[in-house]
C-alpha cells in the first residue's frame, strides 16, 4: 500500500510579520534595559571615583592640620621658651621665627593673578593653605638624657631625618631649633650632630631630659592647579597639589575649588569669635580652627544630562556649562588646631 506523503506547509506572510514585530519589541526592551544599566553603571562609577578622591584629599589636608604647631608637651604656648640655634636662608629662618611665635598657617585668598608653587601655577578663584609643623617625619624620643655638647640620639633607625634639615628638640621646659649637620645610624638608633657649621654654636642651649622628643619642621602648601591633561570629553583636568618648599606633588585629580576659612579667637578667651578668609586675616596667632571646603568632580562624564550642584553657602543650584556631564560634590571639614586649644 502506497501512503501519500503530506506536503510541509511554510509560514504565511502574516505569521512572519507578527513574529518579526514581537522580536523587535523584545529587542527594544532588552536595549532599553542595557542602556539604563549602562547609564547607571557610568553614574555609579563616576560617583564612586568622586567620593574616593574627595575623602583622600580631605584626609591629606586634615592630617596635616592636626599636626600644625605641634611642639611636644610645649603646645600650645611654645613661643617664650624656644631658642633658635639654626642658621640658613633668611626666608626659612623667618618661617622658624613665625612658627615659634605661634603662626602655624599662611595662604592666599581667591587668587586673581598668576602665582606658582614649585613651577606649578595655581588656578585663579581658589585659595591655598600653608601648614607648618612636624609634617614629614615621625615624632621621635631620645634614648636618654642629652647634654648640651652631645649629639642628639633618638630611638630607632630610618626616622626620616637627613643632613641640613631643621629639627627641634623639646621637652616640657622648652625647645631648641637646630640644623642637623650630620645624621648617622648605629646600634639600632639614630644620631644627629648639630655643629656650628649649620648653627650659631656647637652645643644646645641646655640639657634635655629623657622625655624629650625630636621632630623635623616642614611646610606643606595645598593648592589647586591645572594638570595640562584633558578627559575623554576634552575638558581640562585640575588636581590638588602639595608643595613642600621645593617641589609640587600631584595628589588627586578631579579638583576644582579649594576654599579656606579660619576660626579666630580675637579676644583671647578661648572661644571662637569670627571666621575669616585668608584675605581678611591680620593675626595668624588667633587661629583656633580651620574650615576647609573642596569642590570635586568625577573627572570624566558620568551623567546623561548636565548635573546642577551647590557649593558653600549657595542656596541656588549652579548649572555646569553646556555639554559638561561631570558630577560634582562638596566636601567640607572643620578641624580644631589642637595645639592652640589644648
Amino acid at each position: 500500500m502506497i501512503t501519500a506523503l503530506k506536503r510541509q506547509a511554510g509560514l504565511t506572510l502574516v505569521e512572519l510579520l507578527v513574529a518579526t514585530t514581537l522580536s523587535l519589541v523584545l529587542l527594544s526592551g532588552v536595549l532599553l534595559v542595557f542602556s539604563a544599566n549602562k547609564t547607571t553603571y557610568k553614574m555609579q562609577t563616576g560617583l564612586g571615583t568622586l567620593q574616593e578622591n574627595g575623602r583622600y584629599a580631605m584626609r591629606q589636608i586634615t592630617s596635616d592640620l592636626q599636626l600644625a604647631g605641634f611642639g611636644g608637651c610645649l603646645s600650645p604656648n611654645i613661643g617664650p621658651r624656644v631658642v633658635t640655634l639654626a642658621t640658613g636662608p633668611s626666608d626659612y629662618l623667618d618661617y622658624l621665627k613665625k612658627f615659634s611665635e605661634g603662626e602655624f598657617f599662611d595662604g592666599r585668598n581667591d587668587e586673581t593673578g598668576t602665582h606658582t608653587y614649585g613651577g606649578r601655577a595655581m588656578l585663579t578663584g581658589t585659595d591655598s593653605i600653608e601648614i607648618r609643623g612636624p609634617l614629614r617625619s615621625a615624632v621621635s624620643y631620645v634614648t636618654g638624657e642629652t647634654l648640651p655638647g652631645d649629639p642628639v640620639e633618638v630611638l630607632g633607625t630610618s626616622r626620616g631625618f637627613a643632613d641640613d634639615e631643621y629639627l627641634v628638640i623639646a621637652d616640657c621646659a622648652g625647645a631648641d631649633i637646630f640644623r642637623a649637620t650630620a645624621v648617622s645610624e648605629s646600634g639600632g638608633n639614630t644620631q644627629i650632630a648639630h655643629t656650628s657649621s649649620g648653627n650659631t654654636q656647637d652645643a644646645l642651649s641646655r640639657k634635655y631630659g629623657a622625655d624629650a622628643v625630636v621632630m623635623e619642621f616642614a611646610t606643606h602648601t595645598y593648592f589647586v592647579g591645572n594638570t595640562g591633561r584633558v578627559n575623554s570629553s576634552g575638558d581640562a583636568i585640575a588636581a590638588l597639589y602639595r608643595f613642600d618648599g621645593n617641589n609640587s606633588e600631584e595628589l588627586v585629580v578631579g579638583f576644582e575649588i579649594l576654599q579656606v576659612e579660619y576660626a579666630l579667637d580675637t579676644d583671647g578667651n578661648g572661644v571662637i569669635d569670627a571666621f575669616r578668609d585668608p584675605g581678611g586675616l591680620t593675626d595668624w596667632v588667633e587661629v583656633m580652627a580651620v574650615r576647609v571646603s573642596l569642590l570635586m568632580d568625577s573627572v570624566d562624564a558620568a551623567s546623561s544630562v548636565e548635573a546642577p550642584y551647590k557649593f558653600l553657602s549657595s542656596t541656588v543650584a549652579i548649572d555646569p556649562p553646556d555639554g559638561d556631564l561631570r558630577l560634582r560634590q562638596e566636601f567640607s571639614a572643620l578641624v580644631s588646631v589642637r595645639n592652640t586649644v589644648l
